[in-house]
C-alpha cells in the first residue's frame, strides 16, 4: 500500500486503526485494557533484591507476528508487551516531533486524546491476559508500518520510510487476513497454520508458497466453506 504523500499530518484514528473484530488473531501492536505489568525497584543499590509490583495498565503487543506465535499457530505462553500512556505523561506533542521512544496512538479511545506505546516500559505477561474480549484497538496496515517505523528509530534512531516497511510486511499482512476470514467462517482456530502450510493440488504447490508470491485472493477463493449452524 503506497503512502499518499498529500496525506495530512498526523494521521487520524480511523486511518490509523481497524474497525473491531473478535475474528481477528493477536498481532503485533494490537492494544489491550487491564493487563498485569511488573515493575521492579531496587533503590539504586545493586545489593538489594528488586521491589517487585504489579499494575494493571492498557499494553501494546510488541512482538513480530512470526514471535507471537508458534510454528503450529498456538500463542506463545509469555508474550512482551509495551506499557501505553497518555502522550502528554510521554511528552509527545501533537506533531509526534521528538517521539523517538514510543508510538504515538492517536486518538486510541475515541475520546480525542492521543496515547503512545513506551517502548522504555516493557514487561512480560502471561498469553491468558490477551484476548480478543479486551483488545482496545488493532492496528490498520498503515498503523502497522508507523509502529514498526517507531520501534526501530526507539532502539537503532534509524528513522525507516514507510514504504519499505510496508513492502516487507506485506506476506505477513496478508496472512493474517486469511486468517481472519478464516476465523469470521468458524472453522478450526487451530487448522488455518496447517491448512496453509500443506499442498495444494489445485496450484501445483503449498499455499504458503502462494501467499508469498502475492496471491491473497486466490487463496480466499480456496478457503473451506463456513461450518454450518
Amino acid at each position: 500500500m503506497a503512502v499518499d504523500p498529500w496525506r495530512s499530518w498526523p494521521p487520524g484514528r480511523d486511518e490509523f486503526f481497524l474497525p473491531a473484530s473478535l475474528h481477528r488473531p493477536l498481532f503485533q501492536g494490537d492494544v489491550f485494557r487491564d493487563v498485569p505489568i511488573v515493575k521492579a525497584r531496587a533503590g539504586d543499590r545493586r545489593d538489594s533484591d528488586p521491589e517487585v509490583t504489579i499494575e494493571r495498565r492498557y499494553v501494546a503487543l510488541l512482538d513480530y507476528a512470526c514471535d507471537i506465535y508458534s510454528p503450529a499457530g498456538d500463542l506463545g505462553k509469555v508474550q512482551q508487551v509495551a506499557v501505553v500512556r497518555e502522550g502528554d505523561k510521554l511528552r509527545v506533542p501533537p506533531t509526534w516531533e521528538g517521539a523517538f521512544t514510543a508510538c504515538p496512538l492517536p486518538n486510541l479511545l475515541g475520546d480525542g486524546a492521543l496515547w503512545a506505546a513506551d517502548f522504555l516500559a516493557l514487561s512480560p505477561v502471561d498469553r491468558s491476559y490477551l484476548a480478543p474480549t479486551n483488545r482496545v484497538a488493532s492496528l490498520s496496515e498503515l498503523g502497522w508500518a508507523y509502529f514498526r517505523q517507531r520501534l526501530a528509530l526507539c532502539f537503532t534512531r534509524a528513522l525507516i520510510i514507510l514504504q519499505p516497511l510496508e513492502a516487507v510486511g506485506q506476506t505477513t499482512w496478508n496472512e493474517v487476513q486469511l486468517w481472519e476470514e478464516w476465523n469470521r467462517r468458524d472453522l478450526v482456530w487451530e487448522g488455518f497454520q496447517p491448512w496453509l502450510d500443506a499442498f495444494d493440488p489445485n496450484l501445483g504447490f503449498r499455499r504458503r508458497a502462494a501467499l508469498q508470491r502475492g496471491m491473497g485472493q486466490v487463496l480466499l477463493s480456496l478457503l473451506p466453506a463456513a461450518r454450518p449452524g
